[in-house]
């Protein structure tokens, strides 16, 4: 058995700004009703943001999301 990384789409990406807020939240301990409430959006803005990141990306969850996110550089641990 081969130890392999996911297939992450590590091409750079222009984000908008309410796209990386989004992402630099989604990195930390809030949950996804602390980040609506954070950003001033309903939840369901934040399951619209998310599931629009996980495409882009080609990330399945929160998890694949933050290691997208450090692997590229976008957030810092």
């Amino acid at each position: 058995m081969t130890n392999q990384r996911p297939a992450y789409n590590l091409n750079p990406v222009q984000l908008n700004p309410r796209e990386r807020h989004f992402l630099q939240l989604a990195c930390s301990e809030l949950t996804y009703v602390q980040i609506a409430d954070q950003m001033c959006v309903s939840p369901r803005t934040v399951d619209g943001y998310r599931e629009t990141l996980f495409e882009r990306f080609s990330v399945k969850s929160r998890v694949g999301l933050a290691l997208w996110a450090v692997r590229t550089g976008l957030v810092t641990p």
